[in-house]
């Protein structure tokens, strides 16, 4: 089972939009398949990676999406797929008490 971090860029509208994508991160979970009904938790840190906040349709020219997809193969081989739009944004830093004051 894998799972990969996955930046899609858009520019442009209509017909002469364009797709970049790239893969940010990628992680093998577990190898095999888990049995049916299994939860498997995961934790991904995302400090160490360059990321952005999420853009959608800036003015309608531009947008940056993040995408989690899960690959898992079962026991003969096969492969099943699953995109999951994440939304990432900043946290707006708390501001400071200046130095002496309670």
């Amino acid at each position: 089972m894998e799972v990969e971090i996955r930046r899609r860029e858009t520019t442009g509208a209509g017909s002469s939009a364009h797709n970049e994508s790239e893969t940010i991160a990628k992680y093998e979970i577990m190898d095999g398949a888990p049995v049916r009904g299994e939860n498997i938790p995961i934790r991904l840190y995302l400090s160490p990676y360059d990321l952005t906040p999420t853009y959608k349709d800036v003015h309608n020219k531009f947008s940056v999406r993040y995408f989690l997809n899960l690959v898992l193969v079962d026991e003969e081989d096969r492969r099943y797929f699953k995109q999951q739009e994440i939304v990432l944004y900043r946290k707006a830093d708390e501001p400071q008490m200046p130095a002496g004051s309670s």
